[in-house]
């Protein structure tokens, strides 16, 4: 039986997959392009992946409140792989 510490951990990450989750469907259905299952699959997965990830920041600041970790999580959601690569790769050239 998992201890309560992982649970919330676990439950924390969900939530924040399910952030990602949301931003990723939203830009899908305003987007113009020619929607398959592939695409929102994938796209779903992925920006829950990305919105779940955000929870790295709480290694730096581990008393981060929850309504700033889900900002966190959207803004990662919103920019997506490419735009993450991007950001990135600005800040290594600096």
């Amino acid at each position: 039986m998992p201890s309560d510490e992982f649970r919330e951990a676990a439950q924390g990450a969900g939530a924040l997959g399910l952030v990602g989750l949301i931003v990723g469907i939203g830009q899908l259905l305003a987007s113009t392009e020619r929607l398959t299952m592939r695409i929102v699959v994938g796209r779903a997965l992925s920006s829950a992946g990305l919105g779940a990830s955000s929870a790295a920041i709480l290694v730096w600041m581990p008393g981060l409140p929850v309504t700033a970790q889900f900002g966190i999580a959207a803004l990662i959601a919103s920019l997506g792989t490419s735009g993450l690569e991007k950001m990135i790769q600005r800040i290594i050239k600096r």
